[in-house]
C-alpha cells in the first residue's frame, strides 16, 4: 500500500507520479511475468535503455543430444569454428541477454585477452538489419553520424531498443564490426508475390543486396522444417503476416538465408581471423537447415555451431522434440515474455 501524506496544499504533480511510478515498480516485482511496454520505453532516452539481466534460474543449456551442458563448454567450442550461430525468438529477453552475454564474453576470451598469434577478429553479424543499410551502420560505429540519425535511416526493427541496441553498443564500445547481413524486405516481399524469379529485373546496384542469382533451392530437410513450423509457430505468423500466406513464401524464407549466409561467406573472405557471431530467429538455422545450408555451399570447408535459444513449456526439462535441433538448446523459462 502507498501512503499519501495529508496536507492543506495540494500535492505537486511531480510527487504524485513518483509514487505512482514506485508503485508500479513493487507491484511489478511481485508478478510473475516480466513485460516492457513500447511506451514505458518511448519516454527514456536511448542511452538507458540496457539490456535486462537474468541468471540461469531463467535458462538452461542442453546438448544437441539432451544433456546438461554449460556456457564455458559454450564458449571452448566458439573458439574452434569461423561462425557462431545464435538463433532466437525475436520477443524473448532472456534470449537476448544470453547473445549479449556470449558476444561479450567471447570479445574478452578471443580477442581482448588473448595473445596476439591467436587474437580473433570479432564480427557481430545481423539479420536485423540489411546489406543496403550497410554504410549507415558504419557511420554510426565510426561516430560520422549520430545515434538519432542512425535509427532514422538505417530502418531499424521496432523492438531494436530494447532488444538490440546493448549489443550495438557494446560493437561500438569495443571497436567490432556490425554485419548488415540481410535482404531488403521490399525484395522478399516481391519474391513472396511473384517467387525469386522476378527479382531477375532488379538494376546491377539492387543485384548487390541479394545473394547472387540463381540462388541454391531450398533442400528438403528446410521444406520439413517449414511444413512443420507452419501450424504451430504462431510468432513466425504474426512476425511475417503480411507475406506468410504469399504463394512463394518458401522462397522468400529461402532467399533471406542464402543472402544472410553469402554476407557471412563475404565477410570472411574480407577479414582474416573473423569469428562471426549471427544474430538469427532460430527458425533461419533449425536443425542446421536455412543460413548454415547455404554458408556450406558456399563456402565447403566453413566450421561453424549452431546455439538456438528457445522459450519452451518444457523448461526446466529438456524437451525430446528439441533433440539435434542444434549443437547446443538453451531453454528459457516461457513466463519471461515481451
Amino acid at each position: 500500500m502507498i501512503f499519501i501524506p495529508k496536507t492543506e496544499r495540494p500535492i505537486p504533480q511531480i510527487y504524485v507520479l513518483i509514487f505512482i511510478y514506485l508503485g508500479t515498480i513493487f507491484i511489478g516485482c511481485a508478478t510473475k511475468k516480466v513485460t516492457i511496454s513500447k511506451e514505458q520505453y518511448s519516454h527514456l532516452p536511448v542511452s538507458q535503455k540496457k539490456t535486462m539481466k537474468f541468471t540461469n534460474k531463467q535458462y538452461r543449456i542442453y546438448d544437441s543430444t539432451g544433456k546438461s551442458a554449460s556456457l564455458e563448454r559454450i564458449l571452448y567450442n566458439i573458439g574452434r569454428v569461423h561462425v557462431v550461430f545464435l538463433g532466437e525468438k525475436h520477443n524473448d529477453p532472456v534470449a537476448h541477454y544470453l547473445q549479449y552475454l556470449i558476444l561479450r564474453k567471447t570479445t574478452d576470451r578471443y580477442w581482448k585477452n588473448a595473445n596476439a598469434s591467436k587474437r580473433r577478429q570479432i564480427v557481430l553479424s545481423m539479420e536485423m538489419f540489411a546489406r543496403d543499410v550497410q554504410i549507415i551502420l558504419d557511420e554510426y560505429l565510426l561516430n560520422i553520424i549520430n545515434e538519432h540519425h542512425f535509427l532514422s535511416c538505417a530502418r531499424p526493427w521496432h523492438n531494436y531498443v530494447q532488444d538490440y541496441h546493448s549489443l550495438v553498443k557494446y560493437a561500438k564500445n569495443n571497436n567490432l564490426k556490425v554485419l548488415a547481413a540481410n535482404a531488403p524486405r521490399r525484395y522478399i516481399h516481391q519474391v513472396a508475390r511473384q517467387g525469386t524469379s522476378a527479382l531477375n529485373d532488379l538494376s546491377a546496384i539492387a543485384k548487390t543486396w541479394i545473394a547472387p542469382l540463381p540462388v541454391k533451392p531450398p533442400s528438403e530437410k528446410m521444406k520439413n522444417n517449414f511444413q512443420a513450423i507452419q501450424d504451430k509457430d504462431l510468432m513466425m505468423k504474426s512476425a511475417h503476416k503480411e507475406i506468410f500466406g504469399d504463394s512463394h513464401f518458401l522462397e522468400a524464407q529461402n532467399m533471406w538465408d542464402a543472402t544472410m549466409a553469402y554476407s557471412i561467406n563475404e565477410e570472411l573472405s574480407n577479414t582474416p581471423k573473423a569469428l562471426i557471431l549471427h544474430l538469427n530467429g532460430y527458425f533461419h538455422t533449425m536443425s542446421g537447415a536455412g543460413i548454415p545450408e547455404h554458408l556450406s555451399h558456399y563456402r565447403p570447408d566453413v566450421q561453424m555451431i549452431i546455439i538456438n535459444i528457445v522459450r519452451n513449456e518444457s523448461f526446466p526439462r529438456f524437451n525430446p522434440q528439441l533433440k539435434d535441433s542444434a549443437d547446443f538448446i538453451i531453454i528459457t523459462d516461457p513466463n519471461i515474455w515481451r
